[in-house]
C-alpha cells in the first residue's frame, strides 16, 4: 500500500507540474502540453485517478469547514483571553483591596480610640505626665499594630496637643507639613490614600477636626512593594499592569514589554493610548478607594495563543486527511484487490517464500492471470524439491561422515599414553594433570549425550579444578558440599564450567591478599536441584551482578547459561547472582528433577 501511495503522489506531482508548466507557457507549445497532460491522465491506472478524484473532492469542502472553524474559535481565544484578563485583574484588585479595608478599619478604630482622644484634647499637660501616658497609653496602641502586619513601616499621630516629639509615634501638628503626604491633602474627614512611587511608600491618612478646625491627623504608612504585591504576581514578560487614581495620576507602574516605555510624569490618558497600539487592556476600580486597575497583554501574546490552537488544529486535519486518504485508497482498492494480492505473492517469492495464496474462480483476464501463476510455482516447487532439496541432503550425509571420522578415543588414548610417559619419567604432577584433563574430557563429551547425571557434572568439575589449581600453584582451596541424593539427577552438561570459570578469572584472580576459597554446593530443594558456586573475591555492585545475565560476552557466558535453562525448563529457572564489594560474588543455579520435569 505505501509504494502505491508513494505512485500515486508522483504521479499527482508530475501532472500538477506539468499543469503549472502549461499555464506559465503562453506561447505554441501550449497545446501540445495540454495534449501531453491528457495522455498521462489517460493512460493513468483507474484506481489512481478514482483516488485522486475521491481525495480532491474531499479535501476541499474539508479544508473550507476547518477555515470557518479556526475563524470562529481564533475569536472565542481572543474572547477568552480577556474574560481571564478580567476575572484575574478582579481578583487581583480585590486582594489589594482586602489589605486596604484592614488599614482602614486600623485608622478607623484609631480614630475613635478613647485613648486617642484622651490624647488630643488634654492640651495643657506638663511634660513628665504626658511622657507617661503616651509611653503607657499612646506606645502600645501605635506600635502594636506593626507586630501583626508586616506592611505597615509606622503609625504616626499629629496632634495640636502634643508639644514634644515622642519617638516616632506622636508629633506636634505643625510638623505635619514635613511629611511627603501632605501636600495636596483636602480638608476632608474621610480617609485619603497617598503614594510615592520614589520612596516606594503609601500613607493613609485621616483628618480629625472639632468644631471646623483641625485638630489631629492620623496616619499609617505602608510599604509600597507589600501593598502592590498581589498586582506583581501577576504580571510576566508578556503583560503589564498600572494604578492610577482619579486624576489620572500613575501610582504603579510595571511591564515587562520591552517596547513599551513611559516617562515618570506622563498621565494615564497618554499611556493607555500607548498600550492600545500594541496591546489589549482590561481595567477595574477600587471599591476601598480612589484606585483605578489596568492589566494590559501585548498582541503578540495573544496571538501565540491563536498560534498554539492552530498547531493543535493541524494534527486533527493531517487525521482527518489520512483517514480521507485510507478510505479513498480502500475504495479504489476494491476494484484492484486481485491483482494487489498477486502483487504480495510475487513479491514474497521474491524474498524466498514458496507458498501462493492468492486464488480465483473467475474467468476473466486477473484470473487467468493468477491461474497461471500458481502453475508456475507449483513446478518450480517440484523442480526445486528435486534438484535442491535433495543436494542439501547429499551435504548433510557428507558432514556427518566428516564427524564420524572424528574418534574421540584417539584423544583419550593419546592422554592415556602421555600419562603413562609422564609416569615412566617420574613427572607425577604432569601424571595428574593428563589424568584430571582425561577425565574431563570424558565427562565433557559424555559420549556425545546433551543431558548428563549430577554426578558425571561434578566429576567433569572436579578434573576442571584439578587442572587450574596446578595452573594457579594451588593458590586457593575449594570445598564440597554434596547431597548424595541428587548424584543420579539428571541435568544439561557443561552447564557449571562457566560458572566456575568466572568466579576464578573475575573473583579470585584479581583478589591480592587473603585466603581465596570457592565453595561448590549441590542440594536437592523439594522438587529442584540448587547447584551453589561462591567465591570470596572481590565482588561487585548488586546491580552490576544483575547485569552479568542479560549481557552477551564473547565465549559461552553466564547468559547463554541462563538463557539454555530457561528454554529447557521455563522462565522460573536459571540461576541468580548476588554479590556486593569486597565479599565476593554467589552464583545459585536451579533445574527440576527428572521426575518432576517428566510431570510436566
Amino acid at each position: 500500500m505505501n509504494v502505491l501511495v508513494l505512485q500515486m503522489f508522483l504521479i499527482s506531482a508530475e501532472v500538477s507540474g506539468n499543469i503549472t508548466e502549461a499555464v506559465r507557457n503562453h506561447t505554441g507549445k501550449e497545446p501540445e502540453r495540454m495534449n501531453r497532460l491528457r495522455k498521462i491522465f489517460k493512460n493513468m491506472k483507474y484506481r489512481h485517478k478514482l483516488t485522486i478524484f475521491l481525495v480532491v473532492t474531499s479535501l476541499v469542502p474539508m479544508t473550507v469547514l476547518a477555515w470557518y472553524s479556526h475563524s470562529r474559535l481564533s475569536t472565542m481565544v481572543r474572547s477568552s483571553e480577556l474574560e481571564d484578563m478580567q476575572s484575574i485583574m478582579e481578583q487581583t484588585r480585590e486582594s489589594i483591596d482586602s489589605q486596604t479595608a484592614v488599614y482602614a478599619s486600623l485608622l478607623n478604630y484609631l480614630t475613635y480610640s478613647p485613648d486617642i482622644e484622651e490624647i488630643i484634647k488634654e492640651k495643657n499637660i506638663d511634660n513628665y505626665t504626658a511622657y507617661e501616658k503616651y509611653t503607657e497609653i499612646a506606645d502600645p496602641l501605635l506600635s502594636v499594630p506593626k507586630s501583626y502586619h508586616d506592611a505597615i513601616n509606622r503609625i504616626q499621630l499629629f496632634a495640636d496637643s502634643i508639644q514634644v516629639e515622642h519617638e516616632y509615634t506622636l508629633v506636634p501638628l505643625d510638623k505635619m507639613k514635613e511629611e511627603w503626604w501632605s501636600e495636596g491633602l483636602k480638608d476632608d474627614v474621610r480617609i485619603q490614600w497617598k503614594v510615592d512611587q520614589d520612596r516606594k511608600e503609601v500613607a493613609a491618612v485621616r483628618m480629625i477636626y472639632n468644631d471646623q478646625k483641625l485638630d489631629a491627623v492620623l496616619c499609617i504608612s505602608l510599604d509600597y512593594n507589600k501593598i502592590f504585591q498581589p498586582l506583581t504576581n501577576i504580571l510576566t514578560q508578556e503583560n503589564g499592569g498600572i494604578v492610577a487614581d482619579k486624576n489620572g495620576t500613575v501610582l504603579y507602574n510595571k511591564t515587562g514589554l520591552t517596547n513599551l516605555e513611559f516617562d515618570k510624569s506622563e498621565k494615564m490618558d497618554s499611556m493607555i493610548q500607548k498600550i492600545s497600539q500594541s496591546c489589549a487592556y482590561t481595567k477595574t476600580k477600587s471599591e476601598e478607594n480612589d484606585w483605578v486597575f489596568y492589566l494590559y497583554k501585548s498582541q503578540d501574546a495573544i496571538s501565540g495563543s491563536v498560534r498554539r490552537l492552530l498547531l493543535e488544529e493541524i494534527p486533527l486535519i493531517a487525521a482527518c486527511g489520512l483517514i480521507i486518504l485510507f478510505l479513498a485508497m480502500a475504495f479504489s482498492r476494491i476494484f484492484t484487490r486481485k491483482i494487489e494480492e498477486l502483487t504480495k505473492n510475487m513479491d514474497r517469492v521474491n524474498h524466498g517464500s514458496r507458498e501462493v495464496t492468492v486464488n480465483s474462480d473467475s474467468g476473466d483476464e486477473v484470473g487467468i492471470l493468477v491461474n497461471s501463476f500458481r502453475n508456475m510455482m507449483d513446478e518450480i516447487n517440484r523442480l526445486i524439491d528435486e534438484v535442491y532439496v535433495n543436494k542439501i541432503a547429499l551435504k548433510e550425509y557428507e558432514l556427518k561422515a566428516l564427524q564420524a571420522q572424528i574418534n574421540p578415543h584417539f584423544l583419550y588414548n593419546t592422554l592415556s599414553m602421555m600419562n603413562w610417559m609422564a609416569i615412566r619419567s617420574n613427572q607425577m604432577e604432569i601424571s595428574k594433570v593428563t589424568l584430571a584433563l582425561s577425565t574431563f574430557y570424558r565427562t565433557a563429551l559424555s559420549k556425545g549425550e546433551d543431558v548428563v547425571t549430577v554426578e558425571n557434572c561434578i566429576q567433569n568439575m572436579e578434573a576442571y579444578l584439578e587442572i587450574q589449581l596446578t595452573m594457579h600453584d594451588h593458590n586457593f582451596s575449594v570445598d564440597w558440599d554434596i547431597d548424595p541424593t541428587i548424584k543420579n539427577e539428571k541435568m544439561p552438561k557443561l552447564l557449571l564450567q562457566p560458572v566456575v570459570e568466572n568466579a576464578i578469572e573475575h573473583g579470585l584472580d584479581e583478589k591480592e591478599d587473603g585466603d581465596k576459597k570457592i565453595f561448590l554446593s549441590f542440594k536437592g530443594k523439594g522438587d529442584d536441584v540448587e547447584i551453589t558456586v561462591r567465591d570470596n573475591g572481590l565482588g561487585m555492585e548488586q546491580e552490576k551482578a544483575e547485569t552479568l545475565v542479560t549481557y552477551q560476552a564473547k565465549g559461552y557466558g553466564l547468559k547463554n547459561v541462563n538463557d539454555r535453562i530457561r528454554l529447557l525448563y521455563g522462565e522460573n529457572y536459571g540461576i541468580h547472582i548476588f554479590s556486593s564489594p569486597d565479599e565476593g560474588t554467589t552464583v545459585i543455579m536451579k533445574f527440576p528433577k527428572e521426575g518432576r520435569e517428566n510431570e510436566e
